[in-house]
Formats: C-alpha cells, sequence, structure tokens
C-alpha cells in the first residue's frame, strides 16, 4: 500500500510539472498502474509504476481524431515476488491507435532495467530485459482515461540459453494534462 501511495505521489508531481505547458512539451498520458503475473510460473509477482508520455509530432489522425499517435513512453516503479523487491524501469518507443475521445489501442516496445535478476527465486537471466505489450484504454473525459495491458517482459535471448519470460496484466490510471 506503502508503494502504492508513493506512486500516486510521483503521478501527480509529474502532472504539476506538465500541466503548466502541456501543449509546448507535448506530456501526456501521465499516471499509475499496477498488476500481476499471468500464470503460476512467476511465484506471485507483482508491479507497481508510475509511468509518462512524451508525444511526437508525426501524428496521422482525421478531423473526429481517429487515427495514430507516436509517443516515447517512460516507466519506474517496483517488480515484487515472494520476498524480493527491486525496481523496474523501461523506455522505448510506444503507438496510440484509435481516438483519444473514446477508445484507442496501445502498442509499443521498450528497453528495460531491472535492479537484481533473481524475484521470487526465479532469474530472469540479467538485468537487461526488453518488454513488449498490447492495451485498451478508454477514455472518460478527455484528462482522464482508464487502460488495461497485456506485457510480456524476456531478454530476447540476449543474455545467454536462460529466457524464462514473464507475462502480466496491468490496469492503470491515465492523465492527459493540459486538457
Amino acid at each position: 500500500m506503502r508503494t502504492i501511495l508513493h506512486l500516486v505521489l510521483i503521478a501527480f508531481a509529474l502532472s504539476l510539472g506538465a500541466a503548466g505547458s502541456a501543449s509546448a512539451n507535448r506530456w501526456g498520458p501521465i499516471g499509475v498502474r499496477g498488476g500481476f503475473s499471468a500464470d503460476d510460473k512467476d511465484h506471485g509477482a507483482q508491479i507497481f509504476e508510475a509511468f509518462a508520455g512524451y508525444q511526437l509530432p508525426w501524428s496521422l489522425r482525421s478531423e473526429g481524431g481517429w487515427g495514430v499517435s507516436p509517443l516515447v513512453a517512460l516507466t519506474a516503479g517496483a517488480l515484487s515476488s515472494g520476498e524480493d523487491l527491486g525496481f523496474i524501469g523501461s523506455l522505448g518507443p510506444a503507438l496510440e491507435v484509435g481516438n483519444p475521445k473514446s477508445v484507442e489501442l496501445d502498442l509499443g516496445v521498450s528497453v528495460a532495467v531491472l535492479s537484481r535478476e533473481r524475484f521470487g527465486g526465479r532469474d530472469y537471466n540479467g538485468i537487461e530485459q526488453f518488454i513488449s505489450h498490447a492495451g485498451i484504454v478508454y477514455h472518460f473525459t478527455p484528462a482522464f482515461a482508464l487502460s488495461y495491458r497485456f506485457q510480456h517482459m524476456s531478454n530476447a535471448g540476449f543474455n545467454g540459453k536462460i529466457n524464462p519470460g514473464m507475462n502480466m496484466h496491468l490496469f492503470g490510471v491515465n492523465w492527459y494534462p493540459g486538457m
């Protein structure tokens, strides 16, 4: 619970800093999300993270808002499994496909860094990982949305033959500063 409170405070602080010039710096979404392992092999792994997106200028949208927008996504949070707790952070490109006035698909690939190789007795064979995700974002207002994503983390075989991977279900609250 303490971790969730810290992440909410981080997201709030990010929103204050970005809200003043949202149209100039194009930050959004920002928010918090958390989730759990999609299967039993990860010993009840959980993730809690703060996230931010920086909208790139190459958006292709119709007048009604339908289309695709690229962004750079950044996360920082905590990964826990068993008695083990550590940092997880990621950075990478993503696409928002749909309409920011209703529903969008969230697709992306990121480079991730863990603070440790082992969580809950499971060896992920290196602190360098890759995360791919697909999700859905439902916009209640222009400034507020709820999201779900399915995410896969693995070392993509770059750290040797052991590549256990981890699948997660994540649920989030998204804010869009300046909207």
